[in-house]
């Protein structure tokens, strides 16, 4: 999967320095005590942007809709298009559609954050920004992805790129690493900053889990 950094400059400018910045995970996420998805869904549709955004993904890796490669590619290839061609009312739509069925997306949030944005809309604009920090930010605490011991956990393909994007890392590869009882993915990139060449480890033991029940359904 290509991430179009193009696209997704113009937000970056305004957001760069509120990802990572620390937004804590609450003790429920950490005890595994999750608050119950759909709650959670419903508070952050009704414009509560202070959930907890760890327990929100965790609950949807367990929902009837979780998909463990994230949203439908075509869409999203629908979406950026839109962005980049300006048609900012298309690019919500396509994106709205998206988190019709997984509102834990975050290019569908940041897509709408841009386009509510370059739309002058600021209430729309900030809600967005707030749940796409808030989604990135979930996996980003607590971790670095330097070592299996400290991978990000994602709950879809889909996240890791999407970490690799926020983070403004270029991906040039990925391996699969089983170590103990854990799975990894391993995204080999460049650092779009400095040029230095980097691996980002993420735990993927839930979207492991997903991939066997989709595939293996009577296990």
């Amino acid at each position: 999967m290509k991430i179009n950094h193009l696209i997704m400059c113009a937000l970056f400018i305004a957001v760069s320095s509120f990802v990572a910045a620390g937004q804590a995970v609450s003790e429920t996420a950490k005890v595994g005590k999750l608050p119950k998805y759909e709650e959670l869904l419903a508070k952050v549709q009704g414009g509560d942007t202070k959930i907890d955004y760890k327990a929100l993904r965790i609950g949807y890796s367990q929902s009837k809709d979780a998909d463990p490669f994230g949203s439908d590619r075509d869409l999203r290839g629908t979406m950026n298009k839109a962005l980049a061609d300006k048609n900012y009312k298309d690019a919500i739509k396509s994106a709205e559609a998206i988190l019709k069925d997984t509102y834990v997306n975050p290019y569908a949030h940041l897509a709408e954050a841009i386009a509510y944005n370059e739309l002058k809309d600021s209430g729309k604009y900030e809600f967005h920004k707030a749940v796409y920090l808030g989604l990135i930010n979930s996996i980003l605490d607590g971790a670095d992805g330097k070592t299996p011991e400290t991978a990000y956990t994602v709950i879809s393909t889909e996240e890791e790129y999407a970490v690799m994007q926020a983070l403004k890392y270029q991906v040039s590869g990925q391996s699969l690493n089983h170590k103990g009882e854990h799975t990894f993915d391993v995204l080999h990139g460049v650092d779009s900053a400095s040029g230095a060449k980097v691996d980002v480890w993420f735990n993927i033991d839930i979207v492991w889990a997903m991939e066997n029940k989709m595939f293996n359904p009577k296990n």
